[in-house]
């Protein structure tokens, strides 16, 4: 099974430069959520998608690393791929990514994290969740 997770890096309170990033809140929901449900495949595989600068970043790194470290936690042996958009400037290039990605590398499920306020815009809007559903035939979990 392959799952698409895009994910968001957020700068947290921290005097350890190593730990000045992490996964949002939102996205850690995501991930726990991906390995709680589907962890016990034999044949998992996760794309986690990222918005980033055009290099491997430091924050990049470490975002990965920690859906890994959940991965493990949950005692989940899963393919990690990681996949960055290095258009900083657009989430509009984010979410044609994230579609692309969807049409060619035979995702199964997309799951997405999102914030209880935003909830109607996520599902009833011309959001990434919408697109996805109204243009690929493929199922959105979005993890509150």
């Amino acid at each position: 099974m392959h799952l698409l997770l895009p994910f968001d890096i957020v700068p947290v309170e921290s005097r350890v430069p190593q730990s000045a990033f992490g996964v949002s809140p939102a996205s850690e929901r995501a991930v726990r959520y991906t390995f709680d449900v589907f962890g016990g495949r034999d044949d998992l595989r996760v794309t986690a998608v990222e918005l980033s600068a055009e290099t491997i970043s430091l924050e990049e790194n470490l975002g990965v690393a920690e859906i890994r470290s959940m991965a493990a936690e949950r005692g989940v042996d899963a393919e990690i791929r990681q996949h960055s958009v290095t258009d900083v400037e657009s989430m509009a290039a984010l979410r044609e990514e994230i579609l692309d990605i969807v049409g060619s590398e035979s995702v199964d499920t997309v799951v997405m994290g999102y914030e209880d306020e935003s909830f109607d815009d996520a599902a009833f809007s011309g959001s990434t969740p919408a697109r996805i559903l109204g243009e690929r035939d493929v199922p959105v979990v979005l993890v509150p």
